[in-house]
């Protein structure tokens, strides 16, 4: 039940019990009830008469209504689905009648029209003792009292109609049920008694009011609920009389009211006390009406509207606003590296984080402006009243909140965000254009690395839909057999010796040619697919090299591994299978990480390395000098290799600060145990100034380039054979 449709009950009580005579008050109830529930007739049945018909026009089928046909056929309108509801205990004191062509009358709207008819009974009724008293003043005083009586139950019925049209808390409309229907019935106690949910046999006391003798009357509520009826019972010196309470049809309660003195005195309490039950009813269904509805648009997880309630009110805003001087931002946040501590730690630890960063975001925000989740751990927010710089501020905030460790399951979690930032510059704007565009701007934001803020500018959607296209081409990639592994050897500086190679991916799109990792292993990641391209590059790397290990029997195998990959429960199974199909002992391969991926989930990292130490795997890590790793950290992870990033060495001349910080790299490794491999070895000054450094190995085009496997056994054959200081350029 809506808050305005909450209202019409109250209104309809007023203009009813306002009315002055019978005809009045029919009239009134027939054209309201018809209103309300969007009948296209509605007429009262009183002593076998039709009082009041309405919508009819000049012909009214008194038969059909005095019948109570379920279904009525009314001149120029065709056959009507009806609502007959008594005005009292039964049909014999009349009834209200409502007619539509539209549907069937809901639980809800039947529940709804009971009360009004029951109003409009006892409105009825208080008009013909009003006007007995007037044609018998012998009874004037108990005219008066009945009159004061109506009066009262109509206005504690108005304040508890009122309560629930303000939607204040349902133990507070409860209370105010209980604590009304005692004082109006001079009850010595009135307890409301529901069903306990999935427990429909026992009985729970929801409210009381007076002393707590009604609550056990367990078999006078059940009797009520049973025949859907009021009971009044006789005890020595009191009476109970209990009221049945339904919600959409169902019994779910009832509510028990003891009485002093004998039950003749008690006979207009029954009506009284059902109207209070039907309050119940009416305040229990625009609960679980407003529990569904909120539960309809919001996200189970963090408590935040979902896409279709955000849209709603962005386009709310959108419509209210003046561009000119009220601008409206909206950003879409995306978390960096979700996926992997949900698939590390589960859903339930998954859902812990969303929840709390959820609370992050909303602390970076104003109460003004609105906060919603649009599923998996995409959030967005709105900015009202706020322009670039402004909006920009409000993401680089979100940035800096989620970047800080989330303590979960005992450890520390370090994910970050990725937000686009979208502008409504325009007068007539669409909440879904606005969003997408702040979602091809965090796209980009994406592209270019963790934690970045990106502003929208037109030129990007073109590139979004390229982005979309590589996305959908690359799914297909792999079943298809367009990726391809190159090898670059990895060589012992000093002796000119090939001690292993590294496997490179490549794909040979038939419709794009030939595409760069750099472009295809961001989306990889993003989708998941990284895990299974992943697999193949190590599967069919291994085989290579065993085969090629018949000829070269200490060549080793050097595999760059994703970070989705190394929080993959089953990753180190997954190495194991592909060594063992291939023949190739686990001491000959090296698998590559970054130092950002070991850096994000430190304690995920140490676990999934100790298995794949375990196998005899020797681990590197890649890019080493550019991440944000602590010596800590380094001492402490089982690494064998650290591989100098091409960032170092890339100057045609290295210089002194350029040798001090290789120096420092290659002292360090030494220090540590560990080897130390140069990347990006270009000119022959640069394969010279490491060789004086003492670097163990490196790689690099003056090297050799990346090459296919069916090219690159000559070099390895030559390479064996070569003087150790002769070039080896390929």
């Amino acid at each position: 039940m809506s808050h305005s449709s909450s209202h019409q009950p109250t209104e309809f009580f007023s203009v009813v019990n306002a009315a002055a005579d019978e005809e009045t008050a029919v009239a009134a109830a027939v054209e309201r009830a018809a209103e309300m529930v969007e009948a296209e007739v509605a007429a009262v049945v009183l002593a076998d008469q039709v009082r009041g018909a309405w919508g009819f026009g000049t012909e009214v089928p008194s038969a059909g209504l005095l019948r109570a046909d379920k279904r009525l056929g009314v001149p120029a309108l065709g056959a009507l689905h009806t609502c007959y509801t008594a005005l009292g205990e039964d049909k014999k004191h009349g009834a209200l009648m409502v007619g539509r062509l539209s549907a069937e009358f809901s639980p809800e709207e039947r529940h709804m029209l009971q009360g009004m008819a029951q109003v409009l009974g006892l409105a009825l009724r208080g008009i013909r003792v009003l006007s007995d008293e007037r044609n018998l003043r012998a009874d004037s005083e108990r005219v008066a009292q009945v009159a004061q009586t109506k009066q009262m139950l109509v206005e504690t019925l108005l304040r508890i109609q009122r309560t629930i049209s303000n939607r204040r808390p349902l133990p507070e409309i409860l209370d105010a049920v209980t604590s009304g229907a005692a004082a109006l019935l001079g009850a010595d106690s009135v307890a409301l008694m529901l069903a306990e949910e999935g427990r429909a046999r026992r009985l729970t006391v929801a409210s009381t009011a007076g002393t707590p003798e009604a609550s056990t009357h367990d078999g006078d509520a059940r009797e009520a609920m049973a025949g859907g009826q009021v009971v009044i019972r006789a005890l020595a010196r009191d009476a109970v009389i209990a009221a049945p309470v339904q919600v959409t049809g169902e019994m779910t309660g009832s509510l028990v009211a003891r009485l002093p003195g004998p039950v003749e005195r008690h006979a207009e309490h029954r009506e009284q006390l059902a109207a209070f039950a039907q309050q119940v009813s009416v305040a229990l269904t625009d609960a679980r009406t407003a529990e569904a509805a909120h539960e309809a648009h919001h996200d189970p997880v963090t408590g935040l509207p979902n896409r279709g309630l955000f849209l709603k009110i962005f386009n709310r805003v959108l419509a209210s606003r003046d561009v000119a001087t009220d601008p409206t931002s909206v950003l879409f946040v995306d978390l960096d590296r979700f996926k992997a501590v949900n698939d590390s730690l589960g859903h339930e630890a998954g859902d812990q984080l969303l929840a709390a960063v959820a609370g992050r975001i909303r602390g970076c925000v104003r109460a003004s402006d609105t906060t919603a989740r649009l599923g998996g751990d995409e959030f967005a927010v709105l900015l009202h009243d706020s322009p670039m710089d402004a909006a920009t501020g409000v993401a680089e905030r979100i940035v800096q909140a989620v970047k800080d460790p989330f303590r979960l399951a005992g450890r520390d979690i370090f994910i970050g965000a990725s937000v686009g930032v979208a502008i409504s510059r325009e007068t007539a704007e669409h909440s879904d254009v606005l969003l997408n565009n702040a979602d091809v701007a965090m796209y980009r934001a994406k592209k270019e690395g963790p934690g970045k803020v990106i502003v929208y500018e037109p030129y990007m959607h073109t590139e979004a839909l390229n982005y979309l296209s590589l996305r959908g081409d690359l799914q297909k990639a792999l079943d298809a057999g367009e990726f391809a592994l190159q090898y670059q050897p990895l060589i012992r500086l000093a002796t000119g010796e090939v001690t292993g190679v590294e496997a490179l991916i490549r794909w040979h799109s038939p419709g794009r040619g030939l595409v760069s990792p750099v472009d295809f292993i961001p989306i990889a990641e993003e989708s998941g697919l990284i895990v299974e391209i992943g697999q193949w590059v190590l599967e069919t790397a291994a085989a290579q090299v065993a085969t090629w290990r018949r000829t070269f029997p200490d060549l080793t195998l050097n595999v760059n591994v994703s970070g989705l990959q190394l929080v993959n429960p089953r990753f180190a199974d997954d190495v194991m299978r592909a060594l063992a199909l291939a023949g190739l002992p686990s001491s000959a391969v090296t698998l590559e990480l970054t130092e950002s991926v070991l850096m994000s989930e430190p304690d995920l990292a140490r676990s999934s390395l100790a298995a794949l130490r375990t196998l005899g795997v020797q681990l590197s890590i890649d890019d080493f000098g550019t991440g944000y790793s602590s010596l800590a950290y380094l001492r402490e992870l089982p690494v064998d290799e650290l591989k100098i990033d091409r960032a170092f060495i890339a100057r045609a001349e290295l210089t002194a600060e350029d040798l001090a910080l290789v120096r420092t790299i290659v002292q360090l490794g030494q220090i540590l145990g560990l080897r130390v491999v140069a990347e990006g070895i270009e000119n022959a000054a640069q394969l010279e100034a490491l060789r004086s450094l003492s670097c163990a190995c490196g790689q690099g085009y003056h090297l050799c380039r990346p090459a296919d496997a069916a090219d690159l056994p000559p070099f390895l054959e030559r390479a064996s054979l070569r003087h150790p200081n002769a070039s080896l350029m390929a």
